[in-house]
């Protein structure tokens, strides 16, 4: 698929304007970007200690980070997005947290970074909105089907933020509605942990919202962050767009990277990355640069994860009065 994807974008640019645009990017917006993705990947572990003391355990920040780093390494490795999830789910567990509260504190850690999408995406849209009222995607969707050239940008975030906002809620009244089931309507399903034990410690989190709402404010940090530095990749490249666009096709670039289609939303983000910037003003090889240079963003993070698999197996999680 992801060589399908890129087949059909290499038909739409010129590959050496991209190589000269790649070549002759500045520095220092480079590096501001590193710092600002760097950011914006360990704030998932400041969120996570945080939620891992409704069970009666604590995390220091250098090993949640260190663990986020590497979840966020193993991400990057398998299609899906998922994998660095129960990378952690089985980390934390060896370091003495038992596998229910493990598994609850990684979906609940999760599920508060999917309401702080919902909310950067209606802050960003709405800052947004006047840049992207009225503006038709044209010939980047018309050249797959030619009826998706009178796409709007507006309705088509307006319609992610529905699906988003759809989404959250089913999760959300699932969880009340397993909570509230026996649990023995839930003994048959194996999933190496007491399904039903899993169940209630992730509804516990309703009667402490206090925690689940502070982890939300500061996974909120992370789509802006990453939208931040998605803006000064564009600075490298000599690129003026303004940057609240970022932050408002941030979210829709996170979703792809989690669909099960490519690795690392190879394809799919060059895809959309022409989608996106040519009606606002970009040319296609501009906006395919920023997708190289994201993918090499997202990669480098990655790298600093791996040599972190063999600092710390000792450590112990520590339990709380």
């Amino acid at each position: 698929m992801a060589v399908l994807l890129i087949a059909g974008v290499a038909a739409l640019v010129s590959l050496d304007n991209v190589w000269q645009l790649l070549i002759s990017c500045r520095l220092q917006p480079l590096l501001h970007a590193f710092l600002l993705f760097f950011l914006a990947c360990t704030s998932v572990g400041w969120a996570w200690q945080i939620l891992l003391r409704p069970c009666g355990y604590k995390l220091d920040m250098l090993p949640a980070m260190r663990l986020s780093l590497l979840g966020f390494f193993f991400n990057n490795l398998v299609p899906s997005g998922v994998t660095g999830e129960v990378y952690r789910v089985y980390a934390i567990s060896q370091m003495g947290l038992p596998k229910v509260h493990a598994a609850a504190s990684v979906f609940v850690e999760r599920w508060s970074a999917f309401l702080a999408l919902i909310l950067a995406t209606g802050v960003s849209g709405w800052a947004g909105w006047p840049w992207l009222q009225g503006v038709k995607v044209g010939s980047a969707l018309g050249q797959f089907y030619q009826p998706l050239e009178q796409a709007r940008l507006d309705y088509m975030l307006l319609a992610f933020l529905i699906l988003l906002v759809v989404g959250f809620l089913g999760i959300s009244l699932w969880l009340w509605w397993a909570a509230g089931h026996s649990p023995q309507a839930w003994e048959r399903y194996r999933l190496g942990i007491s399904v039903p034990e899993l169940v209630n410690g992730i509804a516990a989190y309703f009667r402490c919202p206090r925690y689940f709402l502070l982890a939300t404010l500061i996974n909120l940090a992370s789509p802006l962050l990453e939208g931040l530095a998605f803006s000064s990749i564009a600075d490298a490249l000599g690129m003026e767009l303004s940057p609240t666009l970022f932050l408002v096709f941030t979210p829709i670039f996170r979703i792809l990277h989690h669909l099960p289609i490519t690795i690392n939303a190879l394809g799919t983000q060059e895809v959309a990355s022409v989608i996106f910037w040519q009606p606002l003003g970009a040319a296609p090889e501009q906006a395919v640069a920023i997708s190289v240079l994201i993918h090499v963003l997202k990669i480098s993070i990655s790298l600093l994860g791996g040599p972190l698999y063999f600092i710390g197996q000792d450590y112990r999680v520590q339990t709380v009065g």
